[in-house]
C-alpha cells in the first residue's frame, strides 16, 4: 500500500471519515503551498534510507502546513522568540516559521540528505535578508546544545528512547542555567507521553486535534528552579 493511501486508511481507523477527509484536505493544501513557496518537502521517507544508525529515530514526514500555522499563530510570537526545530527534515517548518517574527530560527537534523534539501528549500523560499535569521545544523540531536535564548521548541515525533531523554535533559539544563518561559510544541506526542510525567517542570497548556494530536507544553521553571 502506498504511503498516502496508508495514512488515509490509518486516519479512517483512528477517527473515521471526518479525520480521513481532513487528512486528504491537508495533503491538497500542502501541495498548493509548496508550489507557491517553490519548495519540495512532501512525502514519507523511511528512516533506514536516511541514516546508517537509525535506532530510536523515526521516518521522515513533514508537518501539515495548516496545523503548524494554526498552532504558531496561537503562540503570539514576538521578535524576542527563538525557534528550534528538532528533526527539521527538509526544512518545511523552518520555512513556515520564517513568516513569524522570530529573532532566530534553528533547524537540527541528523540526516545529511534531508539537511541538504532543507538548505535548498530555505534558499528558494526565504529571502536573502530573512535567511540571516536561519541556522541549519547537521548533527545528532544528542550533541546539540540548546541556546539559552531558545523559547519555542518544535518536535514532530522525530525520535524516542535515549535520544529523546538526552534532548530533554539538555533542555532542562538550559532552563537551570537561564530560567525563562519556554514553550514546547509536540506534534504526535505518542512517545513523549510515555515519559511526560518525568518532567515536572512542564505543564500542558493546550491540545489540538489534527491528523495527530498536537500538545503545547509550557515550562514552569520558576517554581522548579528557585533562581528563576
Amino acid at each position: 500500500m502506498a504511503a498516502p493511501t496508508r495514512r488515509l486508511v490509518n486516519a479512517w481507523r483512528r477517527g473515521g471519515p471526518v479525520l480521513a477527509l481532513c487528512v486528504a484536505l491537508d495533503r491538497f493544501i500542502d501541495a498548493a503551498h509548496e508550489r507557491r513557496l517553490r519548495i519540495r518537502s512532501g512525502g514519507l521517507v523511511p528512516i533506514e534510507s536516511l541514516l546508517a544508525h537509525w535506532d530510536e529515530c523515526h521516518d521522515y514526514y513533514p508537518s501539515s502546513i495548516r496545523a503548524f500555522n494554526r498552532v504558531l499563530r496561537d503562540l503570539d510570537i514576538t521578535d524576542n522568540d527563538v525557534f528550534v526545530d528538532y528533526g527539521s527534515g527538509m526544512g518545511r517548518a523552518i520555512v513556515l516559521a520564517s513568516h513569524f517574527p522570530f529573532r532566530e530560527l534553528i533547524g537540527v537534523e541528523a540526516s545529511a540528505g534531508l539537511h541538504g534539501t532543507a538548505h535548498a528549500n530555505v534558499g528558494r523560499a526565504v529571502s536573502a535578508v530573512e535567511r540571516a535569521r536561519v541556522r541549519l545544523v547537521h548533527c545528532d540531536a544528542r550533541v546539540f546544545r540548546l541556546p539559552d535564548t531558545a523559547s519555542v521548541l518544535y518536535f514532530y515525533n522525530p525520535f524516542h528512547g535515549d535520544i529523546l531523554r538526552t534532548v530533554f535533559a539538555d533542555i532542562e539544563e538550559s532552563l537551570r542555567l537561564r530560567p525563562r518561559r519556554l514553550r514546547i510544541v509536540f506534534n504526535n506526542p505518542s512517545h513523549f507521553r510515555l515519559i511526560e510525567r518525568d518532567y515536572s517542570w512542564l505543564r500542558r497548556a493546550r491540545e489540538y486535534r489534527f491528523e495527530y494530536p498536537i500538545v503545547v507544553y509550557e515550562s514552569i521553571a520558576a517554581s522548579i528552579f528557585p533562581s528563576a
